[in-house]
């Protein structure tokens, strides 16, 4: 299996010549009015695409002009099932993951996990299986309780993505809260120490800090990174366009 990190969360994974990414973002003018301008660049998936899986329908975790760009004609789209008709509209093929039921697609095995969305949306995470690999990839969850049971069922990964910049939102027409809306640095360690993940690769972090609207932690990677080796974590950071070396 060959893992690349892509701009934000996007993840990309090949095997056996089938390439699907996971929350591919290249298309970020639509954010600029509530994220600004992104401060890292972006990094491209390949030009064409068997599958793609989408962990919820915030603009900057679904891009339906580079989905509909990429990938190949009738691949599927997979999704929470709440998002599924959304996509389909949008002119992509849509499928709807149940949590814990296991969809093949190609020679991966995708298994849609619990998520707990910031602002109250539909969310899922995302296992992917293949080469006996585990991936797991988490949106931008807040912190649950499903970490265990997560543990439990799937066994730990190889790699995980986690959501590192605890952002402080404070969107228009919204009461703003003061509390992140995904994972903080020192609960994305905790979760990878839960989960009990060979590498936990820190995602969603760098590009965008646009105070008052949206507002990210201080230094997310430093603060990741001294969480991560006081928990024995092993956490490697991944620039994106980079591969993850797996062990």
């Amino acid at each position: 299996m060959r893992i690349v990190r892509l701009f934000w969360a996007g993840v990309q994974i090949e095997s056996e010549g089938i390439t699907l990414v996971i929350d591919l973002l290249e298309h970020t003018a639509a954010l600029s009015s509530f994220l600004g301008d992104p401060h890292l660049p972006l990094a491209f998936a390949p030009e064409l695409l068997d599958a793609a899986l989408v962990t919820h329908l915030h603009p900057d975790h679904y891009d339906p002009d580079s989905l509909r760009q990429k990938l190949r004609p009738h691949a599927k789209v997979i999704c929470d099932p709440a998002n599924a008709a959304k996509i389909v509209h949008d002119g992509l093929t849509g499928v709807g993951a149940t949590l814990y039921e296991p969809l093949s697609v190609g020679p991966f095995t995708v298994t849609a996990l619990p998520a707990v969305d910031g602002l109250g949306d539909s969310q899922i995470s995302f296992l992917v299986e293949a080469e006996d690999i585990k991936l797991m990839h988490f949106g931008d969850t807040l912190w649950h309780g499903y970490w265990w049971k997560i543990r439990a069922r799937c066994g730990a990964p190889n790699v995980a993505f986690l959501p590192v910049n605890g952002a402080v939102t404070q969107f228009p027409g919204m009461t703003p809260s003061g509390i992140p809306a995904d994972l903080t640095p020192d609960q994305a360690a905790a979760a990878a120490a839960i989960l009990g993940t060979k590498i936990a690769c820190p995602m969603h972090y760098g590009a965008f800090h646009n105070p008052p609207v949206y507002v990210e932690v201080p230094a997310p990677v430093q603060t990741f990174l001294a969480a991560s080796d006081r928990l024995g974590v092993v956490a490697r950071i991944v620039e994106p366009g980079s591969e993850v070396a797996i062990v």
